[in-house]
């Protein structure tokens, strides 16, 4: 009887999907100058999807995470062995950090939830 309950689970563990999450986060957008001083500070709103441990962005592109029960998280470091990008998620707290020295650099913060379903889905 072990060994049958045993064979029953294997198919739906091979088959199993990923868990996805698509999370809206309002917070504040700081975006610096060349000189590297900052020179915009605006509220601002991220839309992100994960997708198994794979963050899916509009701006910068899929990237492995690290998960664990307290955080996701992901760093890269530039040559110089400074944080060329940073992305953190408190999945307690839902606070969230991006930190982009690439190209446009900029620092996010604020807190994300999951995105409601639409209207057509939800059920009343």
């Amino acid at each position: 009887m072990k060994k049958l309950f045993f064979l029953l689970l294997i198919p739906s563990i091979i088959y199993a999907e990923p868990l996805s999450v698509d999370l809206v986060c309002e917070g504040e957008v700081i975006l610096f100058c060349e000189d590297g001083s900052p020179c915009l500070k605006e509220p601002a709103t991220e839309k992100i999807k994960i997708s198994g441990s794979t963050l899916i962005h509009n701006l910068h592109g899929n990237h492995f995470l690290n998960v664990d029960k307290n955080s996701v998280s992901l760093k890269e470091l530039d040559t110089d062995g400074s944080t060329g990008f940073s992305f953190f998620i408190d999945r307690k707290t839902g606070q969230i950090e991006i930190i982009s020295r690439w190209q446009k650099p900029y620092e996010y913060t604020g807190v994300c939830m999951l995105e409601p379903l639409p209207d057509q889905l939800s059920i009343d």
